[in-house]
């Protein structure tokens, strides 16, 4: 038992004896009483501890202040853990994302036919662990000391193939060039995540110059929100933005293209990793293997991005 177990067990007792007596108090005057996810995990651990069964299944019941992007990847990371420690992951659907633009019901049923996270697992929840709560504590129980560490490939593998399962790729006319770039909206909380335009302009320029070079043919498109005055620096034609479309579609659209160019926040970061394509990402932020970074100044290695690019547009039906 590490330094963590110990002090779990300290703060959480006198916790969990006030819930249970919450419940107590709450179940004599017919009041529903539920246990916090803490609560859960510690009345589990207790019990493995005196010999009972061993922790076992987890879900992912995520804050309801999360847009998609959040939930997903932290669906995701769930999933990876139960997978390593040889854990049942018991799939709760999305029911409550931030940043809705229709009624709940509907967007969140959208966005859960949208990752497909769920398909294949059981959706019988009783017992289990909720790791969007008690991940740090859950990690440090079980040895894990890194949990942005990069996804092994055979489980993003898992993840696209359940993404595909009802959306199978479309293929357009001209290799597909897509840049996300992330920028503050009204639902907005995170100021912080915001893109750099001028790292995103010398990106796009050094990209139209690159491909210029190998003299291809294709089609470049910037998914974002806000102001069309906001994306001047750019340097592209009014046809190429598509500000504030339909974040499902405009996901979809990325996910398909042969490069992808992704920014800051989570909603980035799980679009690239569903993309089977080449992906050129911040090399501030933790990356894919296999993924090409650009700096904080928007310079990138050229030539691997030519060299990517020719090797996929080659594999590419068609083309």
């Amino acid at each position: 038992m590490n330094g963590t177990a110990f002090r779990f067990l300290a703060a959480g007792s006198l916790r969990y004896l006030r819930s249970a007596a919450k419940h107590v108090v709450k179940g004599v005057l017919g009041r529903p009483h539920r246990y916090t996810d803490t609560d859960v995990l510690y009345r589990q651990y207790v019990r493995q501890l005196l010999g009972g069964p061993r922790i076992a299944r987890i879900t992912c019941r995520c804050s309801t202040l999360e847009g998609a992007g959040s939930q997903a990847l932290l669906t995701m990371r769930a999933i990876r853990f139960a997978r390593a420690h040889g854990l049942t992951y018991c799939h709760t659907p999305l029911r409550k994302l931030h940043h809705a633009d229709r009624p709940m019901p509907e967007w969140a049923a959208a966005w859960e036919a949208q990752f497909n996270l769920g398909a294949g697992e059981t959706t019988d929840t009783r017992d289990a662990v909720n790791f969007a709560f008690t991940f740090p504590v859950l990690q440090a129980l079980f040895g894990v000391s890194d949990d942005e560490r990069p996804f092994e490939q055979a489980l993003v593998g898992e993840f696209r193939r359940k993404y595909r399962l009802d959306k199978p790729r479309t293929v357009q006319p001209l290799p597909s060039v897509c840049i996300h770039v992330r920028r503050r909206n009204r639902h907005d909380f995170h100021a912080e995540d915001s893109t750099d335009m001028a790292c995103v302009a010398a990106v796009v320029a050094q990209l139209r110059r690159g491909l210029g070079e190998l003299g291809l043919a294709y089609t470049l498109r910037v998914f974002s929100q806000g102001d069309r005055s906001e994306f001047r620096a750019l340097d592209l034609p009014d046809d190429c933005l598509f500000i504030d479309a339909d974040p499902l579609w405009s996901m979809r659209e990325m996910i398909d293209s042969d490069l992808l160019v992704t920014t800051r926040g989570t909603f980035s970061h799980v679009t690239g990793l569903l993309c089977d394509g080449v992906v050129l990402a911040d090399g501030s932020f933790a990356s894919q293997p296999g993924w090409l970074t650009y700096d904080a100044g928007g310079a990138f290695d050229t030539a691997a991005l030519a060299s990517a690019v020719s090797a996929k547009i080659r594999s590419a039906s068609g083309r």
